[in-house]
């Protein structure tokens, strides 16, 4: 893929159609919070608490949308060559233990966004996943081991953009 714009533009309309979803989730749930039918009608009716502590939560959300599409439409698009070391904005093609190609972009925000672009599916990661946190800095052909609970997965960095 040559063309990292067109993978920013795509993952800012992904976090915007849940910023979409998010706010009209807040809104709802500040309805329901403030509405006459939920005030409390004894000590065990927590209807209306429980309903503002959603709606604050989908605000939460929607602030943390919010930053995430500024941070992507400020983030500047570092075009890579074969001997940089990844950093943010670095698309990275990984082959598995399994010969399975992976393909993730290392962004500030959004870590998990799954985008089809160009016929590929992108993992957004961020550097404070352990994938993201063992990327940082490496090269083409490097190789990073993740390990959790119950695997190992290795993975050889095969293409950098």
């Amino acid at each position: 893929m040559n063309n990292k714009e067109s993978l920013r533009q795509a993952i800012i309309l992904a976090l915007q159609a849940n910023l979409d979803t998010a706010t009209k989730a807040a809104n709802a749930a500040k309805e329901t919070a403030t509405s006459k039918e939920t005030v409390a009608e004894n000590k065990y009716d927590t209807f209306g608490l429980e309903a503002s502590y959603l709606a604050h939560g989908q605000s939460k959300r929607v602030e943390e949308l919010l930053c995430a599409i500024e941070c992507y439409t400020s983030m500047p698009l570092k075009v890579f060559s074969e001997d940089d070391k990844i950093d943010i904005s670095a698309l990275v093609t990984v082959s598995t233990d399994n010969d399975d190609v992976k393909h993730f972009f290392l962004g500030p925000e959004a870590g998990g966004l799954k985008i089809e672009c160009q016929d590929k599916t992108i993992m957004v990661i961020t550097p404070s996943t352990p994938l993201g946190k063992q990327l940082l800095g490496k090269q083409l052909d490097d190789v990073i081991k993740i390990s959790t609970t119950q695997t190992v997965t290795t993975y050889e960095i095969t293409d950098l953009h």
